[in-house]
């Protein structure tokens, strides 16, 4: 589980509130990712909204920590981001390619896909089994 920043949430009154905008994407080819939960905790708080847009009201007049991550049989590809005040509350975050690498989570449209190199070299080593599985039925065909 994860532990929130010492102090967070903030003490005090809130005298200010605005909307968070996040938009929570699963990079190509990935298609599994849209069945495993998304957890975001914002401020400590955890939340399972759907993938896609979803929308949060956080305080406006002080920094908001926004965590995000795939809760499957452990939490995977966590990310997060300090929201400072007047800052404009829009975020993505993108799911890792692979499990084993972190999430990003940004502003719009600075989030960047993590992982895709060890996706690819996933896919091609599997395409190469199979090309050799094939080859080798069909050398044992001819003889």
């Amino acid at each position: 589980m994860t532990q929130p920043m010492q102090g967070w949430p903030q003490p005090g009154p809130i005298t200010a509130w605005r909307t968070l905008d996040l938009h929570a994407s699963k990079p190509p080819f990935a298609g599994y990712w849209s069945m495993i939960p998304l957890v975001v905790r914002i401020d400590g708080f955890e939340h399972r909204p759907n993938w896609g847009w979803s929308q949060f009201t956080v305080p406006a007049d002080r920094p908001v920590q926004v965590s995000c991550s795939m809760a499957w049989l452990w939490e995977f590809g966590r990310a997060e981001y300090l929201v400072h005040p007047g800052e404009a509350p829009s975020l993505d975050y993108i799911a890792p390619a692979q499990q084993w690498v972190s999430g990003s989570l940004a502003p719009r449209g600075q989030a960047v896909i993590k992982g895709r190199g060890a996706q690819i070299a996933m896919y091609a080593v599997l395409g190469l089994f199979l090309v050799a599985m094939f080859g080798l039925l069909a050398l044992s065909l001819t003889l």
